[in-house]
């Protein structure tokens, strides 16, 4: 019980300690007032384009 424990410790100590240092400000997605690289063509799975590879934007 006691190896569990201490296993248990320690990925709780790691996760805490990683979190923190890879804490830095997110960026996702395009900036605003930018323009978007290029078209998406996703496959629609739903609709008029299942099936299909799709721009929907």
């Amino acid at each position: 019980m006691r190896h569990f424990m201490a296993v248990g410790s320690s990925l709780a100590i790691a996760v805490l300690v990683s979190s923190a240092i890879g804490a830095d400000d997110l960026k996702s997605g395009t900036p605003v007032g930018k323009n978007i690289p290029g078209p998406f063509h996703p496959l629609n799975v739903t609709g008029g384009q299942a099936g299909k590879k799709h721009c929907l934007v």
